[in-house]
Parts: structure tokens; sequence; C-alpha cells
């Protein structure tokens, strides 16, 4: 579904490079597959590394102005991706962000307004357009300039979940014309067997470490450009980073490893942390949870009572 739904975009003069990331399926075989019969893919074969590592590979390889990241669980709206690429070209865009569907496992979107894309669109800088949107972690969800990328030195660190967290925020603080359109192109399939969805408790360990790293990142940039931020900006920014800790701490809760992770939040200087913005987090439920986990001696002693019961 995700190779045929680039296929069905109907576009000559494009690229496509498949990252063939260690696989031990026949997924490496059906990359040969395509690029056999339509010579605008090109597949590479390598170790596997993680997402990250492939979707740096697949930025040095590419030679297109413009890039669209795609996971292979996920697929595109039919022929979207040629009006939103005018767009970009027609307003030089270093970044164009669309809408995106959650679709289930087995499900083929239907009902998307695919050629509902605006002919006129408002443009702005990085600084702005974080103040302005909440927007989506994850990189597959827009059209980027390549050498945005290549000449900010921009890679995502190998080895970890969540590690678009500083990337976006570092591109898009370098990024003088953004903007967005209501626009769906991407089909975000929920799998029970995601990574995000691993209940393998040696996983969710690692994972809380992965949490720490995303905020300690961002914190590290908002540090660095805490002086060209307006201030809705910077909230946004704070608030984003203290989610990774609080939703962290939350995974923490269930796994009953409350007391380490708050002390290594604590020690990279990111807990306690404030109230979530409540224009991002709005209602009772956030400000019940920030404070049960800035309450520390409770927090563990929830966790410990869920953990016997549950």
């Amino acid at each position: 579904m995700c190779l045929e739904s680039i296929v069905q975009q109907c576009m000559d003069d494009y690229e496509v490079i498949l990252v063939d990331d260690g696989s031990t399926d026949s997924s490496g075989t059906i990359c040969d597959e395509y690029a056999a019969k339509h010579p605008q893919f090109r597949v590479i074969h390598m170790e596997n590394q993680g997402v990250a590592s492939a979707r740096n590979r697949g930025v040095t390889e590419s030679r297109s102005e413009y890039i669209l990241f795609l996971d292979s669980d996920d697929y595109l709206i039919p022929g979207i991706v040629a009006p939103l690429l005018r767009l970009a070209l027609e307003n030089n865009l270093d970044v164009l962000g669309f809408g995106y569907k959650n679709v289930a496992e087995n499900e083929i979107a239907t009902d998307t307004k695919a050629n509902n894309v605006p002919e006129s669109i408002e443009v702005m800088n990085g600084i702005d357009y974080i103040s302005r949107y909440n927007y989506t972690a994850q990189v597959w969800w827009y059209l980027v300039r390549r050498k945005l990328i290549v000449k900010n030195n921009l890679s995502l660190p190998v080895g970890r979940v969540l590690e678009e967290a500083g990337f976006n925020l570092r591109l898009f603080l370098t990024a003088e014309r953004i903007s967005q359109v209501p626009t769906i192109a991407y089909c975000y399939r929920n799998r029970a067997t995601s990574i995000m969805h691993d209940n393998d408790k040696e996983h969710v360990s690692k994972m809380l470490g992965d949490y720490l790293y995303a905020a300690q990142d961002m914190d590290s940039v908002i540090k660095v450009n805490r002086h060209i931020m307006s201030d809705d900006c910077y909230e946004r920014c704070r608030t984003r980073r203290d989610s990774y800790v609080l939703f962290g701490a939350i995974r923490a809760f269930k796994l009953g490893k409350v007391k380490e992770y708050l002390k290594d939040a604590k020690n990279k200087k990111l807990y306690p942390f404030e109230r979530l913005s409540e224009k991002d987090y709005p209602g009772a439920k956030f400000i019940l949870l920030h404070w049960l986990v800035t309450t520390p001696w409770l927090w563990r002693l929830l966790s410990s009572v869920y953990c016997i019961f549950r």
C-alpha cells in the first residue's frame, strides 16, 4: 500500500529512495521489484540501524529540492503530492505542513479531501509558526526543502525513539518561510505492533530514557535560541519539552519505575516542571496530572498500588 500510493501520485519528475534497513522479511525484495518497474525508484540496502539512520541516509542520497518522509507502514492520498509541491515552489517555502489522518491497520482512507489544496497560503517564519501551531512532532507530516537540512547540518539521532523532537525544533527555528494547509495528505496507520505501542518491559524501560533524551535535546535548543524566541514561541517550546517528561512519567508509573525516572529527570534539570500550557493541554485532567507527577511521594505511592493490583 505504501509504495503503491507513491506510484499513484502520477508524477514524472520525482525520485523515491527506498531504504531497506536490514529487513528480515520480503521487504527488500519488494523494494527491488518496484525499482525494476519504476525508474524513479532507487533502493539502498543497509544493515539494521533503526529508522533515524535510514532517514538520514535518505537525505544524504537525495538530490531533490524537497523531501517528504514516508514510513513503510503508512501511505499517501493519491495525487496529493503534486499540488502541495506546486504550493511550496510557488511560495519559495522552506517547510510546508499538511494534515494527516489516523487509520486502522487494515483501513483504506476514502473520505479525505484529497483535492482540497488552497490556491493561496499565509507564509511566516519559524518563530511565528511555532507560536501559532501546536505542530505534530513527527517528520512525516511536512514537505521540507532539502538544503535547509543540509545547510544546518541537521540529522536525526540514531538509536532513539522520539528522535524527531529536537530535529523538528531546529528545523523550524532555522526556516524563514513556513506555511500550513489543512489538506489531508498522509494516512498514519495505528498498528498494535508499532514501536510506540510495544508494551515489552525491556522496550518500555529503554523508552523512559528516550523521553528524557528528547526533553533534554529540546532543552538544549531552547537555551541556545531563547534570545530570538517570542514569549508565545518559548511557551510552546517549553510545553513541548515538558510534555515529554510528563508522558515519560506516566510510562514509568505503569512500569513501577517512578523513583528512578524522576531522579534521572531531576539530575538532568528537567524536573520538576511548570504546568503545561493551557493552550495545548487544556482542562482539569492535565492540571491534576501535573500536580500528581510533581508530587513525587504521591506519584510513587500510586504507582506501587497500581503495580500490585493491575
